[in-house]
């Protein structure tokens, strides 16, 4: 309720009059004392002021209207500090990456979440694909040489392992002072390669290995050897029935088909036979006491080493007769010539192990 705008004279008076009448009434207590009514009280509190009021004043508008203002000066200030926080932090974010480059080059810049210059996943994972595969790529050319082939079947890691033991036993010579001289030059010349050297028939592969082993009194499996063997029989005699069949496709019996088949089965017999010679050098290494005649191993050793030569171009020979490509024919018998020089490097590691064996069993 608004209070009135202006007070009546009489109303005053009425007023004063009820305020000396209650003055001059006997006390009887609380209970019989009258209360002032509205009429009585509102006019009476306008009495001191005697001054307009405005209009649509309410008791405690200063106070609301006061604190309307401070809560909006309070939220001003709060976004105006909070914009500077951010900015702040922005430039600390940013100062710290300028930091971290400088004092590292290798080191990248904290990622920040872009959108529109994120990158997918699939997307990285099918570059990076791209790339292995490049670098893995290798020409149908590269694949038919006996290096590659040679490498592929584990046969170079079986030499490198056997040439790291020969290493080994000339280190050992050199701190020895056995005079062994006439015997080191005779396992010279047993192992040295001879362009001379006779072709040797072997009707039975596997017993004429065995043989040599049992001479060497060293007991190894030779079961890889036998497998591989086994396996180019088998090929051999499927080419021979698909030349046979009229039936057959034209892939089957083709020149190139023939070409790979015959070299990946030379390759793999020669990494088996470099990985036996390898065999047989530890075993040598492990016994403490010359079981057998130096001249007797440095002979059998060159003898079986003639034998699977001999039995690699055998194997060459059986798969010439599938192909009329003379020029897969001469490139058959090149990277076969390979494959037995690998082989036949075996001889030149054998030198130093022999040599060594020599004077550990003669200081024992």
């Amino acid at each position: 309720k608004s209070w009135p705008k202006e007070l009546k004279e009489s109303d005053l008076k009425e007023s004063e009059l009820k305020k000396s009448e209650l003055k001059k009434a006997p006390e009887k207590g609380p209970e019989t004392e009258p209360l002032a009514t509205e009429e009585s009280v509102a006019p009476a509190a306008a009495v001191p002021n005697k001054e307009e009021v405005p209009g649509g004043y309410y008791p405690g508008a200063g106070l609301w209207s006061g604190l309307a203002s401070l809560s909006a000066s309070g939220t001003q200030y709060l976004n105006s500090g909070l914009e500077t926080l951010e900015k702040v932090s922005n430039q600390a974010y940013e100062a710290l990456n300028d930091q971290t480059t400088e004092s590292n080059p290798t080191k990248t810049k904290l990622r920040v979440k872009d959108a529109s210059k994120g990158t997918n996943l699939m997307t990285v994972l099918q570059e990076a694909k791209g790339r292995y595969e490049q670098q893995e790529k290798v020409s149908a050319d590269t694949k038919r040489t006996m290096s590659y082939l040679f490498d592929e079947k584990q046969g170079l890691s079986q030499l490198e392992a056997l040439q790291m033991l020969s290493r080994e036993c000339v280190h050992k010579m050199k701190n020895s002072s056995t005079d062994t001289n006439t015997l080191f030059l005779y396992i010279e010349t047993s192992l040295e390669l001879k362009s001379g050297d006779s072709e040797i028939i072997i009707e039975h592969l596997g017993a004429a290995v065995t043989d040599c082993l049992k001479t060497l009194k060293i007991d190894l499996p030779i079961a890889k050897l036998n497998q591989c063997r086994y396996e180019i029989a088998q090929q051999l005699a499927e080419m021979d029935m698909s030349t046979m069949d009229e039936t057959a496709k034209p892939s089957d019996t083709k020149s190139g088909a023939i070409l790979d088949n015959s070299l990946n089965s030379i390759a793999s017999f020669a990494a088996r036979s470099v990985e036996l010679f390898k065999k047989i050098a530890e075993m040598s290494l492990l016994k403490s006491t010359l079981e057998v005649d130096m001249k007797t191993q440095a002979d059998t050793i060159k003898f079986l080493n003639e034998v699977l030569c001999c039995e690699i171009d055998n194997i060459r020979e059986q798969f010439e007769t599938k192909t009329k490509d003379k020029e897969d024919r001469d490139l058959l018998f090149v990277e076969t010539s390979n494959a037995v020089s690998y082989l036949q490097e075996t001889l030149y590691f054998f030198v130093p192990i022999l040599k060594w064996i020599v004077v550990k069993t003669s200081n024992s």
